[in-house]
């Protein structure tokens, strides 16, 4: 079982200039992915939890309707869409971050929307609005202390999915670290199955520090 292990072929990977081109596009399209999903859904979650707790139901129907909707279907709408008007939006790879948002909802939401239940985040609303609190410092000086948690899960998730999704950058002819891994091992199978170990890693360890 340990035989044939190695590290020079990991190190020839990565010291191909295809594969840090890809590589860093796509932790530059992670990062923003998971910026953007917690600007959009934390204080979403928040008020809705907070002021609204009966459309909790119809919020988590919502972030599920971009999974209804197959990939080929939504790149194909939105790209007939956006070519005529904003051609140099499809044109950058920074195009698959609002796909990318769309497709983490439900595993962001409901991290987020758990690590707020776990909290009581209306007790501790109710008690910050007494003391003269208002919604945003209530969200920015309460909330978001408590649920570190909970965001490192949702972030972690949004990782993980930019990491591994495939479709969307072959339909739109972006060359992110899927599409090139699933290129590279068709001329180099070795050295192929060791970057997708390499990129399995960090996935996995942070589905841990989740669990932890």
């Amino acid at each position: 079982l340990l035989q044939g292990w190695s590290v020079s072929v990991r190190i020839e990977v990565f010291g191909n200039s295809e594969c840090q081109r890809a590589t860093l596009i796509s932790l530059q399209l992670l990062v923003l992915a998971i910026l953007i999903t917690l600007v959009l859904l934390l204080p979403i979650a928040a008020l809705v939890e907070i002021r609204a707790p009966r459309l909790r139901t119809t919020m988590t129907a919502i972030t599920l309707l971009p999974w209804v909707v197959p990939p080929v279907a939504l790149v194909v709408g939105v790209a007939a869409t956006f070519r005529s008007t904003v051609p140099w939006f499809l044109a950058s790879p920074y195009s698959l971050v609002p796909f990318y948002v769309l497709w983490a909802l439900p595993f962001s939401y409901r991290a987020l929307d758990a690590g707020l239940r776990s909290i009581g985040a209306r007790t501790l609303y109710e008690a910050a609005r007494v003391m003269g609190a208002s919604t945003f410092t209530i969200i920015v000086r309460v909330l978001i202390p408590n649920m570190i948690g909970a965001i490192i899960a949702a972030s972690v998730l949004t990782a993980a999915l930019v990491l591994g999704e495939f479709a969307f950058a072959a339909l739109l002819l972006k060359e992110t670290l899927p599409p090139f891994m699933a290129e590279f091992q068709r001329s180099e199978p070795r050295a192929g199955m060791a970057l997708a170990l390499v990129v399995m890693l960090p996935a996995a360890l942070g589905l841990a520090m989740i669990n932890r």
